[in-house]
């Protein structure tokens, strides 16, 4: 651009040699219209390489959102399935617990060894929701959150690993009951297995069912279970209401 403005002085005093002042002030008119247009049209290219760069960038950026909310919806449909059916096996052995803390102190001349049997076997359950979560830990771990425009999903993804912990906490606090105590304790005195497909529950001896420590083993398992479902910050229903809102979020 330099040169260019050197080369119109040059040729103006080059005019001004060979011709009169109005004829060079004329042409010198001409050079500088002439440099004005050449200098917008550079700018124009500049902005409108810029426009280009930003749309194929927002482009990049839309296409990858557009990946991330289809594998994030594909993860909370299953999530939402695992959690329906995880709550049905608490709601079932909550159910049976009950059943049992209702039917104590137990009388072992009246009660009906199906009914109780069912009854102990489903105090086994001791299921745990793990949730598909491999989108939102590549967005934790790349620390790529901004690429979810929509404020309100990007805040519901940023929060969910806490809340998915203080509800898996629960269910921690229940797994290790089951496993260290009412397991045991039921192996002990309970028969679990079948002997040529013949459970001998006449056989056994049923006066475990009035012992204290049976009795506190099914009010532990209880209120374990009342404190996942029916605890008083209702972990369980804000996780579900969660995973609601971000399934209607990544609608496509």
């Amino acid at each position: 651009m330099i040169k260019f403005f050197r080369r119109i002085r040059f040729n103006l005093m080059e005019k001004n040699k060979a011709g009169s002042s109005a004829e060079a002030s004329a042409k010198a008119g001409k050079y500088f219209k002439y440099a004005l247009g050449e200098i917008v049209l550079v700018v124009i290219g500049i902005l409108l390489a810029l426009q280009i760069s930003e749309w194929n960038s927002n482009y990049k950026r839309h296409k990858t959102e557009t990946q991330l909310l289809q594998d994030i919806h594909k993860e909370f449909l299953e999530n939402k399935e695992q959690l329906r059916l995880v709550k049905s096996y608490h709601v079932m052995t909550y159910e049976a617990t009950e059943t049992l803390l209702d039917m104590m102190p137990i009388d072992l001349n009246k009660i009906k060894i199906d009914s109780i049997v069912s009854l102990l076997d489903k105090t086994y359950y001791n299921w745990t929701f793990n949730p598909q979560q491999s989108t939102i830990n590549t967005l934790v771990n790349t620390s790529s959150f901004d690429l979810i425009s929509n404020v309100e999903l990007r805040k519901l993804l940023q929060n969910w690993t806490d809340l998915y912990l203080d509800y898996n906490e629960d269910e921690m606090d229940a797994r290790y009951q089951v496993i260290n105590f009412h397991r045991p304790y039921m192996i002990k005195h309970y028969e679990t297995r079948y002997v040529k497909n013949i459970r001998p529950l006449k056989e056994m001896n049923w006066d475990f069912l009035q012992s204290t420590e049976f009795k506190n083993l099914i009010g532990i398992r209880y209120s374990n279970l009342n404190e996942i479902l029916n605890g008083d910050q209702a972990d369980l229903k804000i996780l579900s209401q969660t995973i609601d809102q971000i399934i209607e979020l990544t609608k496509q």
